[in-house]
């Protein structure tokens, strides 16, 4: 977004002109908001503990009127191809965490891709 009128926030002031980004690998692990940033914990999806939280302390779309037109059927495209290949086989990493460099661009993606090795699923 690009500032339009100087515009003062706390101590900083931004003048006309700035244009300012939100780092949303940041916001997603703000100590404020989240019990513990750096685990993934699904249960902080539960609606009891999204409804104490601020509603843009995760935006993955972003919000408002300019969020991604596409995040319904982005979400949608998501869940089908997960629970096709999670229906068909146990995936395991090739890699250990700590050795994974993150890429903090339009998405947080690995530097050079992840290897993971599949195996079929037995359902005898």
């Amino acid at each position: 977004r690009k500032v339009t009128q100087d515009t003062q926030i706390g101590d900083y002031l931004l003048p006309a002109g700035s244009v300012l980004n939100l780092e949303i690998f940041h916001v997603h692990r703000c100590p404020d908001q989240w019990p513990q940033p750096e685990a993934f914990d699904p249960d902080n999806f539960l609606p009891e503990r999204a409804k104490t939280r601020h509603p843009y302390a995760y935006v993955p779309f972003s919000a408002g009127p300019r969020n991604c037109i596409g995040q319904k059927f982005a979400l949608l495209e998501e869940k089908t191809v997960i629970s096709t290949i999670l229906r068909s086989f146990r995936i395991e990493s090739l890699e250990r965490l700590a050795d994974i460099t993150l890429m903090n661009e339009l998405i947080l993606r690995p530097e050079t891709g992840l290897k993971v090795k599949l195996f079929p699923r037995s359902f005898d």
